[in-house]
């Protein structure tokens, strides 16, 4: 009783002291906008920057970024170490299992702990640049928690530690981190592929890493433009002998022993033993389990038969074949390319010109210094390209931009509005328990992205989804998830985060939404100056007159300043406009 007494003392304590924390907020917000008018860089053109390097801006990053410039401020990100993904140790592979330790199952057996992670770094870490490479690793090299078996939390915990380690490193480090995960040794079958005499290889492994992780299905220029054989046609990049060849260099390796700590994983019954999702996978008696015959790889390599204790292969070759393959698919021309042009689309743009695709494939191939495969150097070259710095003309380059995908659409319009975990004014409860992950929220409000869960190794939307009834050359990979259901379900999500907020259950203790006051705070007075505001941070200056003037018209009869914001913002945020990230 005096605990739960001492909890509603400190409350009504720390309500007493929201006008003040909030009186202080809002003066910075009109503090940092003023200032931020006086420098070199637009805020429009740093918010835009800010868009393609974070999960959206705020007016403190604004700042930073006219302060620092371009160069410094993304120097600056690529140095700020990482936040680091939260080991939850393993788990039994059984959550039913008798004296499992390992509960609520929520918290262990579903992606609630690790989505909730996620939210919290997109919308409060400061290692934003690294976050959102991740994030766009997560899309590219593609692992699922919608595998059956495969829905620990730790699982995927610890495949997200390699995408944050690797993030800034080189691109062949990451294929080898990636190859050898648990996780993905899970997901696509690598882990228990043996030979079998008058068996085939498992092809799974062989054939992604090629189509979707790092070559693709085409041929292509350095300008990201398919190459074409006389008569005309699309030359593929690999064939079916060659799938073969890869899923024969891929076998011998298994995830390591079942881990016994005593506490959590123990040895009897079976089912309380511990799968070991984190460390790399190992080699199983390769004389008898690894293939050794002749392997075709691209560009008409083959790796000779050899048996495993051959002088050649360094570490034996079970070993010496899987980094001849990966090498050899890292030195394929294909693979800046088509590295590139999913870079840029997750980043920039959904059709980045030749040009731009060819710097990136320069640095990617050199980063000057000889390196091949330097993701700094790669993203570098794309944030810093003219193509990403210089707002379109949307009369010269109607294409140019991407579809906010409903993860990002959601991080950036609550970073907008400062919505970190602090307390609401209206409440005093967080304005955010983070929890956004599809699967816990409202069927109303699932737009198809429930992260860490796609449908499949194709991700939520394939990269080369073409929209429908246009040019089949634009591409609109997100397009692919927006349909009459998921846009309601977008217009419903936003709604919920400016008037409503997201209610309340067992797994949303706070729910989230925008604090009121964080948008009162943009009206001065004048409804031509509340929507010139909310425009400025939501659409970095893109808003067209035509826009504008029915923004104004439609607040004009609204008498209250929250209500007013509340409404620009959500017609804002539900527009066309502002959903095409330009």
């Amino acid at each position: 009783m005096k605990e739960k007494q001492r909890n509603q003392t400190n409350l009504s304590l720390a309500k007493s002291l929201y006008p003040v924390a909030l009186c202080a907020a809002l003066s910075f917000i009109v503090l940092a906008r003023t200032a931020a008018a006086q420098n070199t860089i637009p805020p429009e053109d740093a918010i835009r920057f800010l868009e393609q390097t974070s999960f959206g801006a705020n007016w403190t990053e604004i700042q930073r970024v006219q302060a620092m410039g371009y160069a410094a401020y993304l120097q600056d990100q690529l140095s700020t170490p990482p936040s680091g993904w939260l080991d939850r140790g393993l788990c039994p592979g059984d959550p039913g299992a008798s004296g499992n330790p390992c509960t609520p199952v929520r918290d262990f057996y579903t992606m609630y702990p690790v989505q909730k992670e996620f939210f919290t770094k997109a919308l409060t870490a400061p290692d934003q640049l690294r976050q959102r490479v991740v994030f766009a690793l997560d899309q590219m090299w593609v692992i699922s928690a919608n595998l059956q078996g495969n829905f620990q939390a730790s699982w995927m915990d610890y495949y997200l530690q390699i995408l944050e380690n690797d993030a800034f490193g080189n691109w062949r480090q990451l294929m080898q981190d990636v190859t050898l995960s648990a996780g993905m040794g899970k997901y696509l079958d690598m882990s228990g592929n043996f030979f079998v005499a008058g068996r085939a290889a498992n092809e799974n492994y062989a054939r992604e890493i090629l189509q979707l992780f790092n070559v693709g299905l085409d041929e292509l220029n350095d300008d990201g433009t398919p190459i074409l054989d006389d008569q005309g046609n699309r030359v593929p990049t690999y064939t079916q002998d060659v799938v073969v060849g890869f899923s024969k260099a891929f076998t011998g390796w298994r995830l390591q022993n079942d881990v016994l700590d005593g506490t959590y994983c123990l040895p009897d019954p079976p089912n309380r033993r511990c799968p070991n999702w984190r460390d790399a996978m190992q080699p199983v008696n390769p004389t008898a389990n690894h293939d050794h015959t002749d392997k075709l790889l691209l560009g008409g390599v083959t790796l000779p038969a050899r048996p495993e204790g051959d002088p050649s292969c360094v570490g034996g070759c079970v070993v010496q074949d899987l980094n001849d393959a990966l090498d050899n698919i890292f030195y394929n021309h294909n693979t800046p390319v088509y590295a590139c042009k999913n870079f840029i689309g997750y980043l920039v743009t959904s059709n980045p010109s030749g040009q731009y695709v060819s710097n990136c494939v320069a640095a990617f191939v050199d980063n000057g210094q000889g390196v091949r495969g330097d993701m700094q150097a790669v993203i570098t070259a794309i944030l810093m390209d003219p193509e990403a710095r210089t707002a379109p003309d949307p009369t010269l380059n109607p294409s140019y931009g991407k579809l906010r995908e409903p993860v990002l659409a959601i991080t950036n319009v609550l970073r907008n509005f400062g919505v970190d975990g602090s307390p609401c004014s209206t409440t005093g409860n967080p304005c955010t328990d983070f929890v956004l992950g599809e699967q816990f929220l409202p069927g109303n409000l699932r737009m198809d992205e429930d992260i860490f869960r796609s449908p499949t190794v194709f991700n939520f939307f394939p990269p080369g989804f073409v929209i429908g009834g246009t040019d089949p050359s634009l591409y609109g990979p997100e397009f692919a998830i927006l349909s009459t259901t998921t846009e309601l379900a977008r217009i419903n999500m936003m709604n919920a985060l400016i008037y409503t907020g997201i209610g309340t259950s067992s797994d949303r203790p706070y729910g989230t939404r925008i604090d009121p006051a964080q948008l009162a705070a943009y009206y001065a007075g004048d409804d031509g100056g509340l929507v010139d505001a909310l425009g400025q941070i939501m659409m970095h200056g893109t808003m067209t007159p035509d826009l504008r003037n029915l923004l104004v018209n439609q607040i004009s009869a609204v008498t209250d300043p929250t209500a007013k914001a509340q409404k620009v913002t959500y017609l804002i945020a539900t527009s066309s406009s502002y959903n095409v990230q330009r």
